[in-house]
């Protein structure tokens, strides 16, 4: 006799819920299958590469050719080109030789100056008190210096008639001798006195044109930390600085001409070089060219940029504007 087994009814009842809810899942990624096979056969069939190379590779485009005439030649004379920047030969930053309150400032910015002129004066009342008092003290050990003297001389009689002692005559001798040093000192101090009251009349130690005024009347200035009133730059004369390649150092020297010209103003020098860096700038692996800039007509100012070329500017009209 064969028993068979029957699902009972909740097993049937567990199991037949799952196929209908699995059933719409396959469907679906069924549907989205066919059309990716579709498209990848088609593509397959359609579309083929060609080989990188051999039979059947499509040709090749022909690079251009360049002829060795082709290749651009620096031409003789220099065609090297750079930019620079004009500074002043001389360049002074005028401060004070003492602490105090400016009274006056006799120039400003652009002023044409010489050596020596007055550019800015401090306050005086104090220095000019101090004079007169170094006056009255040097007045004072001159009257104590006589009356010193009258009595050494009067006890080097006496000890030369011995009617005194060496001693006593010693102790005045002393005594007059503290008095010349007293004059020599109250001397020293009122050369001091008049020195610290030139000082604050400040002039120019050079000749130039003033291009900053930083303080006013009524301001501090000090010497610690050093206060800076104003500025001349001597611009008869300008230093022109640029930078050329490591690759450039044998072309130039001391003396070889170069052209600098300025777009701000449409003029074109010619300046000498002077010197060359002796180093090269590790970083950039350049090197410093200074030459020197004739600018008596005053139409260079310093910070000007200018084109540099290696050279002496052509002959004619172009070359001659802004000389």
């Amino acid at each position: 006799m064969i028993l068979r087994r029957t699902p009972s009814a909740s097993a049937s009842a567990s199991l037949s819920p799952r196929l209908p809810a699995a059933a719409p899942l396959l469907a679906a990624l069924g549907l989205l299958t066919l059309p990716l096979a579709g498209g990848c056969g088609k593509s397959s069939a359609s579309e083929k590469l060609p080989p990188a190379s051999g039979q059947g590779a499509p040709p090749r485009e022909a690079l251009p050719q360049i002829s060795p005439t082709a290749v651009a030649e620096k031409p003789a004379g220099g065609t090297e080109r750079t930019t620079g920047t004009t500074y002043p030969l001389d360049r002074a930053e005028v401060s004070p030789d003492m602490s105090g309150i400016i009274e006056s400032v006799d120039v400003e910015e652009g002023t044409q100056v010489k050596k020596g002129q007055v550019l800015y004066r401090m306050r005086t009342r104090a220095l000019g008190l101090g004079v007169e008092q170094a006056q009255a003290q040097l007045h004072s050990a001159e009257v104590a210096l006589s009356a010193a003297k009258v009595e050494h001389d009067r006890m080097q009689k006496l000890l030369a008639q011995k009617a005194t002692e060496q001693a006593q005559y010693d102790r005045v001798k002393a005594q007059y001798d503290g008095a010349a040093v007293a004059v020599e000192q109250a001397r020293v101090a009122l050369a001091q006195a008049r020195r610290a009251l030139g000082d604050a009349t400040v002039r120019s130690p050079i000749d130039g044109v003033v291009t900053e005024v930083r303080k006013n009347a009524g301001e501090m200035a000090t010497m610690m930390p050093i206060t800076v009133v104003l500025v001349v730059e001597n611009q008869a004369q300008l230093e022109l600085r640029f930078r050329l390649p490591e690759s450039a150092l044998g072309a130039l020297k001391p003396g070889d001409p170069v052209t600098a010209r300025f777009e701000a103003i449409h003029a074109e020098r010619t300046a000498r070089v002077n010197r060359i860096s002796p180093a090269i700038d590790l970083r950039t692996r350049t090197f410093e060219v200074i030459a020197t800039l004739e600018n008596q007509d005053g139409a260079l100012k310093s910070g000007m940029l200018a084109v540099v070329q290696m050279g002496a500017a052509p002959a004619g009209p172009a070359a001659s504007k802004g000389k």
